[in-house]
């Protein structure tokens, strides 16, 4: 393949940040761009920049007393966009991008860090309650409704006697309608598992063997399609969600796309 062929990424804009960022995320439907992550002291840091004329322009800058290790507008109104975060305390948090000193919704979710979040029900995509789903270092994985004060709607634990492993990701699907809803989640041992809400029960588990880096459905809100699930040592799983086998699982091929050296 020549060079002309290739897939080229050409750079817009950049920006030198002067901490770690965990999290960048587009402000649904506007030219903001919401950066997420922890200061060299220890805190937490929240910047919000603008594209303008092909640089970024920062507006405003707020530091939290904890750094913020991930965020997202999944569960959010177009009108309000607020971004829901995920701390190193295990605090969840839902900001007000225009106010954004104060959480207008925050709870002490987790015992440790909150390393993933994922949201539904907000934005126009998917059926049902605006929900937010946190995992952690705890070994726990919680759905929240922020309409319901301090408790979650879900709580996935491991059961007594059963060792807790890190949750690296989780991403919901399957919410085509009202009732109907999955959460996805993967650990750093390799396991995914696929936890029912409707019927609030594990309906699924594999090991792919690696440490998994990220899931994510194909669309989720439709009924469970494709899942795709990355790994470490450079490699992806796709799973076909609607042919299972009564012992195998669900249909899947994997590859190889990144070598270390």
């Amino acid at each position: 393949m020549s060079g002309a062929e290739r897939p080229q990424v050409a750079v817009h804009a950049q920006q030198a940040l002067s901490y770690t960022a965990f999290e960048c995320r587009w402000v649904p439907r506007s030219a903001r761009l919401l950066c997420l992550g922890s200061a060299p002291r220890g805190s937490g840091l929240l910047q919000l920049y603008e594209l303008r004329g092909g640089r970024l322009a920062l507006l405003c800058e707020v530091e939290k007393a904890k750094p913020i290790k991930c965020g997202t507008f999944g569960a959010a109104s177009l009108q309000r966009r607020h971004v829901a975060t995920g701390d190193f305390a295990g605090t969840m948090s839902i900001w007000d991008l225009e106010a954004p000193e104060i959480p207008v919704y925050s709870v002490k979710g987790h015992k440790e860090i909150i390393n993933c979040i994922d949201g539904v029900g907000g934005l126009g995509v998917g059926e049902g309650a605006p929900e937010i789903v946190t995992g952690s270092r705890d070994g726990t994985v919680k759905v929240w409704d922020p309409r319901q004060k301090e408790t979650p709607v879900a709580n996935m634990e491991p059961v007594q006697g059963e060792s807790k492993r890190d949750c690296w990701t989780v991403a919901f699907g399957n919410a085509y309608n009202q009732e109907e809803r999955v959460v996805c989640a993967g650990y750093d041992n390799g396991d995914i598992k696929l936890f029912d809400l409707k019927t609030m029960s594990l309906r699924w588990e594999t090991n792919i063997k690696n440490g998994v880096c990220s899931v994510e459905f194909d669309r989720k809100d439709i009924n469970m399609n494709k899942l795709v699930a990355t790994s470490l040592e450079g490699k992806f799983h796709v799973f076909d969600m609607r042919t299972q086998h009564p012992t195998k699982g669900f249909a899947s091929v994997s590859e190889k796309v990144w070598e270390g050296r």
